[in-house]
């Protein structure tokens, strides 16, 4: 009798249960966290507080309790959560799997993650690309860090992500869009300028690192550490165009990828040891490979990639149509597309 009474009471309360809460409680598990899970939501922290006390009165359970590592699952959310998790996933892979999309009309806003060395190489002809053919999408650039990018695609609250071939998560697939040397940089007037550097003079310079994120070793240091070496970081910054004029103004150098030396004006220095060439690659979620809106921008991103290869004497080795975009081959190609 009592059991009966539990589950009429439960399915009372989950007939006027509100889907989003059940996202929040998705994300608030996900990430362990009420501030993460609010930046993923794109909501404040207080009104994540909100949805999870009112999912805790439809549910009857406290369902997180915080300590110092977090929001912590009671055994009854840590049960729900793989069904809840299944659920949203089902229904959102439902309304996306739409075939409808026309760039031509769509008013939808594209979630992207791109590094400011990324934007400086494709957020600019990626709006271009698109003002023509899709006059009203919109797309929302932010950098989410590498250990987010698949908690986010999860969520659905990003939709692509251009970052460096790290991530191994198989929430994601991916595909290489661009490879690209370093060079270091220095003012035109620098002493070491016009001429070969040696390993010596190159680690006696002060360096100014370009990242987004606030520590650790970058795709140079890496290298240089694998040498056993390891260079001056007289600065850490994110933005390359303040970089740039840093280093314009001091005897500082930069080490970054080829195609910013002549777009900053500084005189270039062949580096005095070998680096492999950053490979930017491009993410997306397992779940929209064969979306149509996502596998759209996805086109957009791998032609531009392909017109800058071939800028610099590469070929199209990829198919594109006679507007010079990728075709619906273009995802089909084992050698070119990955799951991770």
């Amino acid at each position: 009798m009592t059991d009966r009474i539990t589950n009429a009471y439960i399915m009372t309360r989950f007939e006027n249960l509100d889907l989003n809460l059940l996202r929040t409680f998705d994300v608030v598990y996900t990430e362990g966290s009420l501030t993460r899970a609010a930046r993923v939501l794109n909501i404040s922290q207080p009104a994540v507080s909100n949805a999870l006390s009112r999912l805790r009165d439809c549910l009857g359970d406290r369902l997180f309790i915080r300590d110092r590592r977090g929001m912590v699952p009671t055994s009854f959310a840590a049960g729900l959560a793989p069904s809840i998790h299944k659920a949203l996933e089902a229904i959102r892979s439902g309304l996306e799997a739409r075939e409808d999309f026309d760039p031509r009309v769509s008013e939808r806003t594209f979630r992207v993650s791109m590094n400011d060395p990324a934007e400086a190489l494709f957020i600019r002809p990626l709006i271009e690309a698109c003002a023509g053919e899709a006059p009203n999408v919109s797309v929302l650039c932010n950098f989410i860090g590498r250990h987010e990018i698949g908690n986010e695609m999860s969520a659905g609250s990003l939709d692509l992500a251009i970052d460096v071939p790290t991530l191994t998560d198989g929430r994601a697939r991916h595909a290489s869009l661009l490879q690209e040397t370093y060079t270091c940089l220095v003012r035109p007037e620098h002493p070491l300028a016009g001429r070969s550097i040696t390993p010596g003079e190159y680690l006696g310079l002060g360096h100014v690192h370009v990242s987004a994120r606030r520590y650790g070793l970058g795709h140079v240091d890496r290298a240089l550490a694998d040498a056993g070496c390891k260079r001056r970081i007289r600065l850490r910054i994110r933005n390359p165009e303040i970089a740039a004029d840093i280093v314009r103004r001091t005897d500082l150098a930069m080490t970054v990828p080829q195609h910013f030396a002549a777009e900053w004006g500084l005189a270039a220095l062949e580096l005095p040891f070998a680096i492999p060439p950053l490979d930017w690659q491009l993410y997306w979620p397992t779940r929209l490979e064969d979306d149509a809106s996502n596998r759209w921008l996805r086109e957009k991103l791998l032609a531009i990639a392909a017109r800058r290869r071939a800028e610099r004497g590469g070929e199209l080795d990829l198919p594109f149509d006679e507007n010079g975009f990728a075709t619906d081959a273009l995802l089909n190609i084992d050698a070119g597309v990955s799951a991770t």
